[in-house]
């Protein structure tokens, strides 16, 4: 495909992300979300699945659960209340999807989020040098596109004979991923700067300096709603501001060799004191 045509093609498939996550709960289609691509129905759901990796039924239900994940950690609200804003009948079928994507019931999960600002022991305080990357910057809504970002780059890797499994894999962002404007995220791995893998790959200076460290254990789908608890709840009784520095995302194993529960990620926070040291 050639460049061009493929931009285009991301572009028109970004809106129909952007279109799921605007009203996850709405009685999406193939035939409605295919006119919001401008493309024809016929071929459509094929070509999403080529483009994004997963079908529109498979991405129409991660978007309803990670938004459900993010109101359960924003909020008191009650499953049941979290189970009708993401369009499912029953808490128990919800409960059952949300176990399938998280790991944990959705009770568990408010329960992990309260345990991250009680125990501010939780999250440790480390002084990081600066690093380069070599990856892609983040094109379409939000964060729930980002897998299509690391695919398109696991795609490039491979090519150059990187087996993508084996590298250290990093996501640095800035701004509200549930807001989506003004928000930026670069998906990138850790390659020698001679390394002739770095072709067509665009370089990103990370800037070293003090970070809060929170390891979170479990699939990625939990990184946004304890991104939003460590904001909300941890820093403010930290006795630490957040700096003018992106965040991190370390992502320490691959969900191919380990099993879901054991995915392990380090949440990086660039912070300062506050007084401004």
């Amino acid at each position: 495909m050639k460049t061009v045509t493929e931009q285009s093609y991301r572009r028109r498939i970004a809106r129909v992300i952007e279109a799921i996550m605007v009203d996850p709960s709405a009685p999406h289609s193939v035939e409605s979300l295919a006119a919001v691509a401008h493309f024809s129905p016929f071929h459509f759901h094929r070509l999403y699945r080529a483009m994004t990796g997963e079908s529109v039924a498979a991405t129409i239900r991660r978007v309803r659960l990670a938004q459900a994940a993010y109101q359960l950690a924003a909020s008191p609200a009650s499953v049941t209340e979290a189970a009708l804003e993401a369009g499912y009948d029953s808490s128990q079928s919800f409960a059952r999807a949300f176990r399938s994507l998280t790991g944990l019931s959705p009770t568990a999960f408010q329960q992990q989020q309260q345990a991250i600002a009680a125990n501010l022991q939780s999250v440790t305080i480390e002084d990081r040098p600066p690093a380069t990357l070599f990856g892609l910057h983040h094109e379409g809504p939000a964060a729930q596109t980002i897998p299509h970002t690391f695919r398109r780059l696991a795609q490039k890797l491979s090519e150059s004979g990187l087996v993508w499994t084996d590298l250290v894999r990093v996501g640095v962002g800035s701004g509200d991923p549930e807001q989506g404007e003004g928000f930026r995220y670069f998906a990138g791995v850790v390659l020698p700067s001679d390394s002739t893998a770095t072709e067509g790959l665009e370089r990103y200076d990370v800037p070293g300096g003090r970070y809060a460290s929170y390891r979170l254990m479990g699939p990625y789908a939990l990184i946004s709603s304890t991104f939003q608890t460590l904001f909300g709840s941890w820093l403010p009784q930290s006795g630490f501001e957040p700096d003018d520095r992106p965040v991190i995302e370390l992502y320490l194993n691959h969900p191919a060799k380990v099993m879901e529960h054991e995915i392990a990620t380090d949440l990086l926070i660039p912070i300062r004191g506050a007084n401004g040291t």
